[in-house]
This record gives structure tokens, C-alpha cells and sequence, in this order.
């Protein structure tokens, strides 16, 4: 699907194709591109500008049944294309508006992780330390990569000077517990499960 774009930098237009569904079963090769984000990336031909073209698209994992929805802040959900054939009953369903966060939530469910406890723990981690992170910042916590005893997180401090923080693996344990303690539900249809979204579950945790 071709789209013509206007480089920011110098005004050029020039022809940018999209992928309205991200399927990675079809096309294998897609799922690294999305991680890379070489599918939202195009340099300008006339002046040679490395760009970033976030659209609305949707990621789906038949095998993993995931689907995804990027929904990029200057978009609705009326701007996605068509949805791709899905069960709503059996899938686990998304929405981001960033594609960092499209490839957060990859990251997180390719390793079997729950994404609730990720944003809860992100959550105690920049409440934790105000001083070096924007709370307000939908993205300065990122899931960048796991072992077998630590989680690793691309961190965007105040000061500019961003940086790989590690947590350890126990701590993402607790998040569960806590979940499950609280009985905090998955969700069963679209949704944006961030910091807002784990937030507002506890209020309504709080006044039941």
C-alpha cells in the first residue's frame, strides 16, 4: 500500500509503502522489521534524512494468537485498515500508540511474560526514583531484553543521559503475585494496557 509523504527536512515528496496487517506467519520476515522498526523507517532521497512514518496498522500471531492495533497519537482506531480475521474469546488483543511500544509488547509476549505485571513494575520503578524519570512519559520505561535472572529496560532519564537499566527477575515475580492477589483481570477485548490502565485498575480494586 503505497502512501505519498513529505520529508520534514526539505519538503521532498516522495512514495512510502505501508503494511496495513503485520502478519508474521505469512511473512516471517515482518516480525524483525517491526522490532527494528524498519518498517516505519524511509530516508529522504532528496536529502538524505533518516525518517520515522508510524501508521495505523495491526501486528498479528496467528501461532501466538496475538493481535495487536498500533494506533499512533495523531490517528483514531477509524484510521486502522480492515482487521484481519481474529477470535476475540481465544486471542490476546492490544493497542499501543507508539511504535516503541508495539515492539515493547512483541518483546513482552514472544517470551511468554504478562504485560500487566511489566507495566507494574514499571510503575514502582519510576515512582521509586522521580528524581532521574519523567512520569509522564509513556515511554521512558521499555522492555529491551530478558534472561534467565533479570529484566533489562531502555530508561530515558530527565537529564538526557538515557540508559539500560536491569531489575531482577524476582521483582517481576511480585508484580504477579500482586495481580493475582488482587485479582486484577486480563483484558478481553482491545485495550491499552499501560501505566494508566493498571492504575485505574487499582482505584476500582480500592473502591469495590
Amino acid at each position: 500500500m503505497e502512501e505519498l509523504v513529505t520529508c520534514p527536512k526539505c519538503g521532498n515528496e516522495f512514495s512510502f509503502e505501508r503494511i496495513p496487517v503485520i502478519d508474521v506467519k505469512k511473512h516471517p520476515v515482518l516480525k524483525q522489521q517491526a522490532l527494528d522498526l524498519s518498517l516505519f523507517r524511509v530516508k529522504c532521497g532528496e536529502c538524505g534524512a533518516d525518517l520515522m512514518f508510524p501508521y495505523p496498522c495491526f501486528y498479528h500471531d496467528p501461532d501466538k494468537k496475538i493481535m495487536i492495533r498500533l494506533i499512533p497519537d495523531q490517528f483514531t482506531v477509524y484510521d486502522l485498515p480492515a482487521a484481519p480475521v481474529h477470535n476475540e474469546d481465544e486471542d490476546t488483543l492490544r493497542d499501543v500508540r507508539s511504535i516503541h511500544s508495539l515492539r515493547e509488547k512483541i518483546l513482552i509476549f514472544d517470551r511468554s511474560m504478562d504485560d500487566r505485571a511489566i507495566e507494574l513494575l514499571k510503575i514502582l520503578t519510576v515512582q521509586q526514583n522521580p528524581e532521574r524519570f519523567d512520569a509522564h512519559d509513556p515511554d521512558v520505561l521499555l522492555l529491551a531484553d530478558t534472561s534467565e535472572d533479570a529484566l533489562s529496560f531502555f530508561a530515558l532519564a530527565k537529564d538526557g543521559n538515557d540508559f539500560i537499566l536491569k531489575t531482577p527477575l524476582g521483582l517481576y515475580e511480585q508484580m504477579l503475585g500482586e495481580l493475582d492477589r488482587l485479582a486484577i483481570d486480563r483484558p478481553s477485548c482491545f485495550q491499552f494496557v499501560d501505566n494508566e490502565w493498571i492504575l485505574e485498575q487499582f482505584r476500582k480494586k480500592q473502591q469495590s
